[in-house]
């Protein structure tokens, strides 16, 4: 829906028309009493989706209230008093999903409406065409309509698509000017930000890829939020996606836009929060729709509105709950309608990048959107599980164990013999793989780079078996009914989900199957993620990933969707080289099979760290084991020094005590050890004296995997670069994040610690950033002591 301010005329497609009206229906106009049910019947497969009829566009305009609207759509065939609506569909055809024969039905009501006004017509033929996008099959339906039907059935939806009229008017009227005069949030702008503002409003002006990488303190969220900010004034792209998988960077960008609020912007946001973490019911819509009061949804316009009508620069997830609460409906659904009213949607990477979980109604066919992509580091292994899937013989073989389904069930009887079949078709391919183990279990693997042409055969049995028995027990009345339903559902969508994967499995992917003691376990793992990335980002219009650790910028480019034509800035750090010593100590080895005899090595340098100053100190190490016992030396050597540990399943409370230490007032020394990559080594933001120091040990390399090894030689025959790709960039990333905790304002001053003696290596000194180039590498612990005591008296 776009509103033409000089024109004064609102312009919808069909398609937009329907799906908004089916979102924006108040209690008291009833939908589904018109909306033309139907459960259509299978015919022969036709020659064509539209039997021969010609397609046609169509246009008309409309009056609500005071709002004028063009409508425009498409008739797929079209002859005399006959049109032809076809749709793919992602269901069964012969029994498709009630919200999609609900779409394509009210688009074919509006549709054959619009011709029958256009003709004179006082009903029409309406062919409903569906193609099944997993099977290919077709099926049909066929129904004449009165025009008076028709006529009735759009009335409703234009009223219900009035109600969102008022919040577009507003922003082509005032939001959008506002931001194209929008001055920058700051009086000054720091080294690096102007070039990273520049840039990513070209890319998002112009469309394409920015991959930057800009240190803590370079103030990156403002200058990616600003410049899309812009080209959202200026008409280049239509909505911004601020998308981010940590919770501090969310608040972040929250921040940040009512600061630009506060400059003169009207900008209208909101926070998307997990349906886990936002629902009141209990989940129970994941059960059945019908356990749950709030799923009808009838009051979602007039909540949206009430939304729209705070007036709030960013709404929250207490905001959403609050309204939902009055109008008494579902908090998520509500969140995602009020998105489509705004300027910014702030939300997690999976709404974008996930197969099963994107928010449909912008990202199926994509639209003018600029995408900011915040900790990009992280997208890449995020797209890796989201793009990959596991299926272990005990999972398959779950309803026979239990009561829930009868003893007549065809999924119970199906798992039986479909987890026989897969058993036998595998083993095979472990024959000489197994080895046993201390307790003389058996394990072992295989891999192998094509599924074996019988297990997608045996999925689509399954799939079409459990899919049946819903079907059945949709219509049961028994007091087990719901339970049963959920089950099958539930078992539903972990088959959907690997055979979903089974289809998308190419030269990108491995199949791995391991046995542990009597159980096989499948595992589809997604190696190359750059095809499913950049397939999600053709869906807006330019994309600007950044993070303060996207080095090198060449592999995160060729990893995360990149094209050799896109763009790769590295931006400055604004602060002076002077704030930070980066020492190297390249003579300690921290290779697994060398730690326990370099402990002590290693112990002394932390000493010699921290005995150069006092203050809070963090020491990152390459395991939980090798954390604890490190711990345990220094206390040992060192009783009187204050230490914490960071402890496996830590609750979210202990969490925040053990960064409350940090912030104590206490002129003594605090030493907390850590795990690197773990909790501690991203998102915490401990400025000025709360941390004044890391030490980090060891190179932060991932550990031997069968599937790291499947990295590393396909990258090997990608580019040359194995080893780089699947353990020595990933592992420095690590490195990289656990030292960026020091240095967090501008006027911060601190010491960075790295352990192990392959940092000397070329590979691993290419790869440090900008602003560590004065790093200087030391032999031993009393050299370290008397550089850091240097730094901190300042002589350096």
């Amino acid at each position: 829906m776009r509103y033409d301010a000089e024109s004064k005329i609102i312009n919808i497609t069909v398609s937009e028309f329907v799906s908004i009206a089916r979102r924006g229906i108040s209690a008291s106009v009833s939908y589904d009493e018109d909306e033309p049910l139907v459960s259509p019947v299978a015919s022969a497969r036709l020659s064509g989706l539209t039997g021969g009829l010609q397609s046609e566009k169509i246009e008309h305009r409309f009056i609500s209230g005071e709002w004028v609207f063009r409508l425009s759509g498409r008739v797929d065939g079209i002859s005399g008093n006959e049109i032809c609506i076809a749709r793919a569909i992602e269901s069964n055809p012969r029994r498709p999903k009630k919200n999609e024969v609900a779409e394509i039905r009210g688009e074919g009501f509006v549709t054959a409406y619009m011709v029958a006004r256009e003709r004179g017509l006082n009903s029409v033929s309406i062919r409903f065409v569906y193609l099944g996008e997993a099977s290919g099959e077709l099926v049909e339906k066929t129904e004449i309509v009165s025009k008076k039907r028709l006529e009735g059935f759009f009335t409703k939806c234009l009223v219900a698509v009035g109600i969102f009229a008022s919040p577009e008017v507003e922003r082509v009227t005032e939001r959008l000017p506002s931001m194209k005069k929008m001055k920058f949030p700051y009086n000054h702008i720091r080294e690096g930000q102007s070039e990273f503002v520049r840039g990513a409003y070209r890319t998002i002006s112009r469309g394409g890829c920015l991959y930057a990488t800009a240190p803590t303190g370079t103030g990156k969220t403002v200058s990616a939020l600003y410049p899309a900010l812009r080209a959202l004034g200026d008409g280049r792209v239509e909505k911004v996606f601020y998308l981010t998988p940590k919770t501090t960077t969310k608040e972040a960008a929250k921040d940040c836009l009512n600061l630009m609020a506060e400059s003169g912007a009207i900008i209208r946001g909101v926070v998307l929060t997990a349906k886990e973490k936002i629902c009141a019911e209990r989940h129970l819509c994941r059960k059945s729709r019908k356990m749950c009061r709030r799923s009808a949804c009838n009051k979602i316009a007039e909540a949206a509105l009430a939304l729209s009508k705070m007036k709030k620069t960013v709404v929250d997830k207490e905001d959403i709950r609050a309204i939902a609460d009055e109008y008494a409906i579902c908090p998520y659904e509500l969140s995602l309608t009020y998105a489509e009213l705004c300027d910014v949607v702030i939300c997690d990477f999976n709404y974008l990048f996930d197969p099963v979980v994107y928010i449909k109604r912008f990202f199926t066919k994509g639209g003018k959107y600029a995408f900011l992509i915040d900790e990009a580091h992280n997208l890449h292994e995020r797209a890796r599980e989201m793009y990959s899937a596991e299926m272990s013989l005990s999972e398959l073989y779950a309803p026979c164990e239990t009561e829930i389904l009868g003893s007549l069930s065809a999924t119970k009887k199906l798992a039986r013999t479909a987890s026989t079949l897969l058993s036998d078709l595998l083993m095979p391919y472990l024959s000489g793989e197994l080895r046993a183990d201390k307790e003389g279990r058996m394990y072992g693997a295989a891999t192998l780079s094509e599924i074996p042409s019988r297990m997608y055969s045996l999925f689509d049995e399954i799939m079409k078996v459990v899919e049946e028995e819903i079907f059945i027990n949709q219509s049961a009345t028994d007091d087990e009914s719901e339970e049963r339903l959920a089950y099958l559902r539930s078992y539903y969508y972990k088959n959907k989900k690997f055979t979903d994967i089974m289809a998308r499995f190419d030269s990108a992917y491995k199949m791995f199957i391991f046995y542990d003691d009597g159980n096989i376990r499948v595992k589809l793992y997604c190696l190359d993620t750059s095809p499913v990335i950049r397939r999600c980002l053709n869906k807006g219009h330019g994309a600007v990933l950044f993070s303060a650790t996207l080095s090198p910028l060449d592999y995160y480019r060729s990893v995360l969707g990149g094209e050799r034509s896109d763009e790769i800035l590295e931006v400055n750090s604004p602060f002076d080289p002077s704030q930070l010593s980066v020492c190297i100590m390249d003579k300690i080895s921290t290779r697994y099979s060398e730690r326990e005899d370099t402990l002590m090595a290693v112990c002394r340098a932390v000493a010699a760290t921290v005995s150069a100053k006092r203050g809070n100190y963090m020491v990152f190490s390459p395991s939980l084991a090798y954390s604890e016992a490190l711990a345990k030396l220094f206390m040992a050597k060192y009783p009187k020094i204050r230490v914490i540990s960071q402890r496996p399943d830590m609750t979210a409370k202990e969490r925040e005590e053990f960064l409350g230490e940090f912030k104590k007032e206490d002129s003594s020394y605090l030493i907390a050890f850590c795990v690197m990559g773990g909790i501690y080594s991203e998102g915490v933001d401990l400025a000025g004296d709360s941390l004044i120091g890391a030490v980090i040990v060891g190179i932060g390399m991932p550990a031997l995997s069968y599937e790291r090894e499947a990295i590393s030689a396909y990258y090997q025959d990608k580019y040359e670069e194995g080893k780089q790709y699947a353990y020595i960039y990933p592992g420095m990333n690590r490195v990289f994040q656990a030292a960026g905790r020091v240095i967090r304002r501008e006027d911060d001053r601190g010491v960075i610690v790295l352990i192990d003696d392959r940092f000397d290596d070329p590979i691993y000194r290419k790869s440090l950033p900008k602003l560590w180039e004065g790093v200087k590498f030391i032999g031993d612990s009393k050299t370290l002591n008397q550089e850091l005591t240097e730094f901190w008296s300042g002589k350096k």
